[in-house]
């Protein structure tokens, strides 16, 4: 038979009195935790703290119109790499498809519109605050063909020639295909041309297809002809026929003050 001195010697007893002692004092100070338990709490606060402490970073999401990609992600990342309690993100695509993505519930925070009538109809439903718009930048339209085209294209009238048979532009629901179609048609071209257009997600497929020669010309915004690695410039719209292209900015009615301050 297995004995307290067998498994590990002299074993000693507590004491009544000792017991005793210790129920006492904690009958005197009843809010002194017992030591065990301190230890305990003291284990627990020091496996939390880190969680504690770090946070979780706040998230700013931004919506910006497909032309303006590039500057918008150079401002962004320059924004939040001063701010590090903040998590900036950018998302880019055509600006109708941005405000119907919010009136779907996405979170976005802040709208970059290439189109102000965008944001007008999304401050007629409260989805973006009327009283927190603001005008950014311009654009300018220029006429871009593929490389290789064997004709030169100088003019507004030389689009409708026979060996351009296929012009990129996104339909009027995006910003750059409604005004590209108004100076077309202002010029009377647009009838003539509707056979040959090829449908574009946004302003920057436009620029894609041109560029991999997969139609003959594009009408794209004059930033993103920049970013054209071999389709050419044909020409330029004149000033006196551009039409008035203007990026706005405005806040969802649901943005807190870290999208207010960006």
């Amino acid at each position: 038979m297995l004995t307290r001195q067998s498994i590990g010697g002299h074993v000693p007893r507590t004491s009544p009195h000792a017991r005793g002692s210790l129920r006492d004092r904690h009958r005197r100070d009843p809010g002194r935790l017992p030591c065990g338990a301190r230890d305990l709490v003291r284990i627990l606060w020091l496996l939390a703290s880190p969680f504690v402490a770090c946070a979780e970073p706040r998230e700013v999401l931004v919506g910006a119109a497909a032309s303006l990609a590039e500057p918008m992600a150079v401002v962004v990342a320059a924004y939040g790499a001063d701010r590090p309690e903040l998590r900036m993100r950018l998302v880019v695509g055509a600006s109708n498809v941005l405000a119907e993505q919010m009136r779907a519930g996405a979170p976005i925070d802040l709208l970059v519109s290439a189109d102000p009538r965008v944001v007008d109809r999304l401050a007629a439903d409260a989805i973006v605050d009327p009283a927190r718009r603001v005008r950014l930048a311009g654009n300018r339209l220029v006429v871009l063909v593929r490389p290789g085209l064997r004709i030169p294209v100088a003019s507004a009238e030389q689009l409708v020639s026979a060996e351009i048979r296929r012009v990129a532009l996104p339909d009027t629901a995006v910003p750059v295909g409604r005004y590209a179609r108004d100076w077309l048609s202002a010029r009377g071209l647009l009838a003539p041309l509707e056979p040959r257009l090829v449908a574009t997600a946004d302003a920057r497929a436009t620029l894609v297809a041109v560029d991999a020669g997969d139609v003959d010309a594009a009408i794209v915004y004059a930033t993103d002809a920049r970013l054209a690695s071999s389709a050419l410039v044909a020409f330029e719209i004149a000033a006196d026929e551009q039409p008035e292209i203007v990026y706005e900015a405005a806040l969802g009615s649901r943005a807190g003050d870290e999208a207010r301050d960006f």
